[in-house]
């Protein structure tokens, strides 16, 4: 396996010890928790990133991009919110349950990835969570959580044991909105706790 170098060292540090190749990592949704909530500053202190955003790509009609945000706890908190309520999502799910127990929203398998994007010119109305429209100057470096690969959608009742392809880890009964819905929502809980 390839490792990217990011040149901070605690970064790179936590990447080789847990064995990933980059800022991010193929993993059930418990360790993507504590990735994100260990990732997270020393991903804004890198880049030196002022703002930051969260990115969830769910599928077909699954997905979403947050507001900016300019305090790196909150934007962790809320993406470590939509990871929480995206496991809960899962949870119903009888299929999974009836094959690995109550636990099974932890064997899914989801990506997730930290990147940035660049505001290369000023603009004076960027909307920020609190819901307000403020300016961002021209060449910010804005940080990103990014969850994709969610697992697919399998309607009740397909394949074998009810969920095609259930101990793939890859499939779920909830719908791509739905999975959109509950990270959006786990956003919103955290901004709404502040």
């Amino acid at each position: 396996m390839g490792y990217i170098t990011y040149g901070h060292t605690e970064l790179d540090t936590y990447l080789r010890t847990h064995d990933m190749g980059r800022a991010g990592d193929l993993c059930n949704l418990k360790d993507m928790r504590t990735h994100v909530l260990e990732l997270a500053p020393l991903w804004w202190e890198h880049t030196g990133a002022t703002l930051g955003a969260l990115r969830f790509t769910g599928g077909f009609m699954g997905n979403a991009l947050s507001d900016l945000f300019d305090d790196e706890e909150l934007c962790t908190s809320c993406a470590v919110s939509g990871i929480e309520q995206l496991r809960a999502g899962f949870a119903p799910d009888r299929a999974r349950r009836a094959l690995y127990g109550d636990d099974h929203a932890d064997l899914l398998l989801l990506n997730f990835q930290f990147g940035t994007f660049h505001i290369a010119d000023a603009d004076d109305s960027c909307r920020f969570f609190d819901g307000s429209r403020r300016p961002v100057a021209a060449d910010t470096t804005v940080a990103m959580v990014h969850i994709n690969e969610s697992p697919a959608y399998v309607p009740p009742g397909v394949g074998p044991g009810g969920l095609s392809g259930a101990e793939t880890r890859i499939t779920t009964v909830l719908a791509a909105i739905d999975q959109k819905t509950a990270v959006v929502n786990g956003w919103r809980a955290a901004i709404d706790a502040r």
